[in-house]
């Protein structure tokens, strides 16, 4: 998504980017590049569709592959067919800074190529970050949203529910009076029977680099928790752009507890759902559909969604 979203989630909810559908497959599917024809399947349009959510490793779309209409069986062919598409310009790989297996892993991006083909030929390419290296500072926190949404959308495909809408990091901003906020990514939830019942989300993946308590740091989290509940309270409970912020931490589950506190004592109305929070490797290790991982402001355990939607 090339925009970025002043209004937040209402005016987001609005367009249509989630799954990006070209309206010409039958041209898109025999686009050429570098002097070679490669005949794209739907396949491949799930992982250019992923790729441009966030860059991800062979691995990370293995996983996220669950969610797509043919996923793949095994590493091995998400490594060939990123070759291909490759090698046919659109997409592009880069090594991580961080050690897998006794080595760097890669992360794969879209081209100028890969993004046209899935926006159309018109589209207005978004800035130069989006197609670069991702800097070294930032391999660590990009690598962990990945991982997340890889894991969210394989798991919501097992009950029948589709991760939409979805909003890369730093494309919606999101204003309550004099201050504003970035999530790291947005996102809907739908299940395929009740598809007039959105869940929609905003991101925010933390890796302990941000003070809790100063409302004086502009990147404080206490700053954001103070935004978010500003700017969410406009919403009625029944309104399908209300959405909840997921806090994911890569530190302890002291480091989230400390935040879970902070959302409880911040918060106008404490009996409001503002804030689910879990690390990431609670979520990564089992099914937040079917087990209560995460927690909220108000200390409840819940599932990401309510049980009552999975029917």
């Amino acid at each position: 998504m090339s925009l970025i979203y002043e209004d937040g989630f209402r005016e987001f909810m609005q367009e249509e980017r989630g799954v990006i559908i070209c309206n010409s497959w039958y041209a898109c599917s025999h686009l050429k590049a570098k002097e070679n024809t490669t005949a794209l399947t739907h396949r491949d349009l799930d992982i250019l569709t992923s790729l441009d959510r966030t860059p991800m490793t062979p691995r990370q779309l293995h996983v996220a592959s669950q969610a797509y209409r043919q996923p793949f069986t095994d590493e091995a062919l998400v490594r060939r067919r990123l070759g291909r598409l490759k090698d046919a310009g659109f997409t592009q790989s880069f090594s991580y800074s961080l050690v897998s297996d006794g080595r760097a892993p890669k992360y794969w991006k879209l081209t100028r190529s890969g993004y046209r083909l899935i926006y159309g030929a018109d589209a207005i390419l978004p800035g130069r970050r989006y197609f670069s290296e991702v800097s070294v500072g930032h391999h660590v926190h990009t690598h962990a949203i990945a991982s997340l949404v890889a894991h969210l959308a394989s798991s919501a495909k097992r009950h029948g529910i589709e991760m939409d809408q979805y909003a890369r990091e730093n494309s919606v901003k999101l204003q309550a009076g004099q201050s504003h906020v970035f999530p790291d990514g947005a996102f809907r939830l739908r299940h395929r029977r009740q598809s007039d019942r959105p869940y929609s989300f905003v991101l925010e993946l933390d890796n302990g680099s941000e003070r809790v308590r100063s409302n004086k740091d502009i990147e404080s989290i206490e700053r954001k928790i103070r935004t978010y509940d500003l700017h969410q309270s406009r919403y009625k409970r029944e309104d399908p752009a209300r959405y909840l912020v997921l806090f994911i931490t890569t530190r302890s589950e002291q480091r989230l507890h400390r935040v879970l506190r902070e959302c409880s004592r911040l918060i106008q109305n404490s009996d409001r759902t503002l804030f689910l929070g879990a690390t990431l490797d609670r979520i990564l290790q089992a099914d937040p559909f079917a087990e209560p991982l995460l927690t909220s402001n108000n200390g409840l355990e819940r599932t990401i969604i309510p049980k009552s939607a999975l029917g």
